[in-house]
């Protein structure tokens, strides 16, 4: 099983080098003039010929000193990167192919170049493609991404200010699947449900849980919001959340019970407060309060818990909240160039619809997120009846929680 976890010693001295901002003058183009040649008397007489040779003005173009990128990377990343450089370097290079929300960042936020730049970095294979975070020198960050027509910059965090990640706010749906080993994962209820939300220029974010009884109306009639899912695949989720209450939900991340375990034993066990004592389960003991570590198998079993708890399903929510929030202070212990490997084992656990440049940009978003600025709320509702099916009926303040978090990511509250 891979280890996500760099010993602490070798994470503290990983400090970034912050650097200004210098840009290199523009060539200046040479031209070059030739002069007809000259007659003593330019009038001719019947029977002879007058010549005359038309100047000649030849500007040659304007040399672009191009920034050369050097290290241990694959070539087509290494242009990527030098193409980027050059064009922060020297305005009347070609534009990089880079999002245009990049592209004004870096205007805002140049990055300081030389001739020659070595970069280090870290890359993973994915099943649809590549992803890669390159440093400078200076302390600069790139993340890069190729999706099959080659490497491209598709984020960065300058040394002299924040960092871009994608057009904000980042909205992910994480669903728990109710599935056991076996069973198919993606296509069984969901047992818990989750939209992440992040803003990497702000370091703030929610994690906002639905009670997995929501009752909700979906073009296949209404039912529980954990039973969408099943039959249908995660995609109808993210698709009922975004055509009922308009939530820019980019894809989904799913893993079930298993899964869930084996991601957290490659996390390593995991420190947490928990606010509140657990009484003990038919299946497993109870949890004392305050601060603890948990084995991976123990964060499962807080996690699943509902039974005996003041709140039921919406307490076990918040809990999985602290747990998602004690894991972001887990990964932050890692640096942000660790993001391929960590993406690389959440995949081996997990199934998404995010492109390799979401899940980059969305990793290396981990390292903006201060946790004191995460709200963790659970949506509220009211036990009732649908048929003889005991459900959760979302209330007026549930829709204007999530209209609120539309707008920019956060609740205004």
């Amino acid at each position: 099983m891979k280890q996500i976890l760099r010993p602490l010693a070798i994470l503290a001295a990983a400090a970034l080098v912050a650097g200004a901002c210098t840009s290199t003058p523009a060539s200046t183009a040479e031209s070059s003039v030739t002069s007809p040649p000259t007659t003593a008397n330019p009038t001719t007489t019947e029977g002879s010929t007058s010549t005359m040779t038309p100047s000649t003005t030849t500007t040659e173009p304007a040399v672009v000193p191009e920034v050369t990128a050097t290290g241990d990377l694959p070539p087509g990343l290494l242009d990527a990167v030098s193409s980027v450089l050059t064009w922060q370097q020297e305005p009347q290079a070609p534009n990089p192919d880079i999002p245009e929300g990049l592209a004004d960042h870096l205007r805002s936020y140049p990055i300081e170049t030389t001739d020659t730049m070595t970069v280090t970095g870290s890359t993973a294979t994915l099943d649809d493609g590549w992803v890669a975070v390159v440093e400078t020198g200076n302390g600069d960050i790139l993340l890069g991404a190729d999706e099959g027509d080659g490497w491209a910059i598709v984020g960065a965090r300058p040394a002299n200010g924040p960092a871009w990640y994608g057009d904000e706010p980042r909205m992910v749906m994480v669903i728990g699947s109710d599935a056991r080993p076996g069973e198919n994962q993606q296509t069984l209820r969901a047992d818990s449900i989750h939209i992440l939300t992040a803003n990497p220029s702000t370091g703030s974010g929610t994690i906002l849980g639905f009670p997995r009884d929501s009752y909700v109306t979906t073009p296949f009639g209404s039912m529980k919001f954990s039973s969408v899912m099943a039959g249908r695949g995660p995609q109808v989720m993210v698709d009922t959340v975004v055509n009922t209450w308009d939530l820019p939900v980019e894809g989904y991340v799913v893993t079930g019970f298993r899964g869930f375990e084996d991601l957290m034993g490659a996390v390593g066990n995991l420190p947490i407060v928990l606010p509140l004592a657990v009484p003990e389960q038919a299946e497993w003991t109870g949890f004392r309060a305050g601060r603890q570590t948990l084995t991976p198998q123990r964060t499962l079993e807080y996690s699943r818990t509902r039974k005996k708890i003041p709140g039921g399903d919406f307490t076990r929510s918040a809990n999985q909240g602290l747990v998602m929030l004690a894991v972001l202070d887990l990964l932050q212990m890692n640096d942000v160039v660790d993001s391929p490997e960590i993406i690389d084992v959440l995949l081996d656990h997990t199934w998404t619809s995010l492109t390799p440049t979401d899940l980059i940009q969305l990793a290396a978003t981990v390292h903006t997120l201060d946790p004191a600025a995460i709200e963790n709320v659970v949506l509220p509702g009211k036990l009732g009846r649908a048929g003889t099916a005991s459900v959760v009926r979302l209330t007026p303040q549930a829709d204007a929680m999530l209209a609120d978090l539309a707008d920019d990511g956060v609740l205004n509250r």
